[in-house]
């Protein structure tokens, strides 16, 4: 998007994309250029303020991530832990408690 020189005067374009093809688009020049241009620039800055809160978002919920996937770990240790003190010993993925005191 900007202002292009043409034969002495400014105009103002917007450049849309048409699948792999950028299409001028004209607006116009003088005021009613300024206005678009105004425009164009005003929802940049908001697109780029929003994208900025998404990223912030983003973090948020990977350092939560982050750190409930660490507290899984350590519980599921201490479980185990608890599990073998008691004498239960794991088959095919289920806690058992260990039917013969030597096993």
């Amino acid at each position: 998007m900007g202002w292009e020189k043409r034969g002495g005067r400014r105009y103002y374009y917007r450049k849309r994309r048409q699948g792999e093809k950028v299409r001028s688009e004209y607006v116009g020049d003088s005021l009613l250029g300024q206005l678009c241009a105004a425009d164009d620039e005003a929802a940049r800055q908001n697109r780029a303020r929003q994208q900025a809160v998404e990223r912030e978002a983003r973090q948020a919920e990977s350092e939560i991530d982050t750190a409930l996937r660490q507290s899984e770990s350590t519980i599921a240790a201490l479980t185990a832990a608890m599990f073998l003190a008691a004498g239960f010993h794991k088959h095919r993925g289920q806690w058992r408690k260990r039917r013969h005191a030597n096993d």
